[in-house]
């Protein structure tokens, strides 16, 4: 029976051993549990009460234990290319139809180009939140030890943004082609969103590490 803290880790810890970053599960376990029972402590709950209130509220450490061997087949590698793609699959849909509404008049093409650039506002908390999501699930899959992941898929993900963005700059692209999307005040809230992408991120990532317990 359960106890304590080291009670539940020790049982943890046995099934967890066919999973590759167990000792970060454990880690990130035992921060969370003990500041849980300081807590608890603090309410007046102590022992064996207050471990009954943690196993509630984390699940049974064999719970746990097979709740992340079947996320196993979520691997950093999987999860960083489908956010990079995605990311990547925005820019080239976007440069698709931009080229199909300058180069073929069809009345689908003109009604969906008005469309979207009539709701840019909505388009950037959309893709706002995408970035927010990218954190949240590397977070949440992988918890605190995703860190380094979150900025490696962030870092890659961000290239086609930083190269339409110098295009822009530098005015190498025909800018014309993207009337009325890239006026000077759209341009200057692109920037200033690039720069919260990463603080967005990572809010999103230490949201997603809260959730993965």
């Amino acid at each position: 029976m359960i106890q304590n803290k080291d009670d539940y880790l020790f049982a943890l810890k046995k099934d967890l051993k066919a999973t590759t970053n167990a000792e970060e599960i454990l880690q990130e376990f035992e921060l969370h549990i003990s500041e849980m029972l300081d807590d608890l402590l603090h309410e007046g709950a102590v022992g064996a009460e207050a471990m009954a209130i943690v196993i509630e509220k984390f699940g049974r450490p064999e719970d746990v234990a097979q709740a992340y061997n079947q996320e196993l087949d979520v691997s950093p590698s999987k999860i960083q290319w489908t956010f990079i793609s995605v990311n990547l699959l925005f820019f080239i849909g976007g440069v698709c139809l931009t080229i199909v509404y300058h180069q073929i008049p069809a009345p689908l093409i003109s009604d969906l180009w008005k469309v979207l650039t009539s709701i840019t506002s909505i388009l950037i908390i959309l893709y706002m939140f995408f970035w927010v999501l990218l954190g949240y699930e590397i977070g949440k899959e992988f918890g605190l030890g995703g860190k380094k992941l979150l900025l490696r898929t962030f870092y890659i993900a961000l290239v086609p943004n930083l190269i339409l963005m110098a295009l822009v700059v530098f005015q190498i692209m025909p800018v014309q082609w993207f009337d009325p999307l890239l006026t000077p005040p759209f341009i200057a809230v692109c920037i200033i969103c690039t720069i919260f992408l990463y603080p967005i991120s990572y809010a999103g990532f230490r949201w997603g590490t809260s959730r993965s317990i």
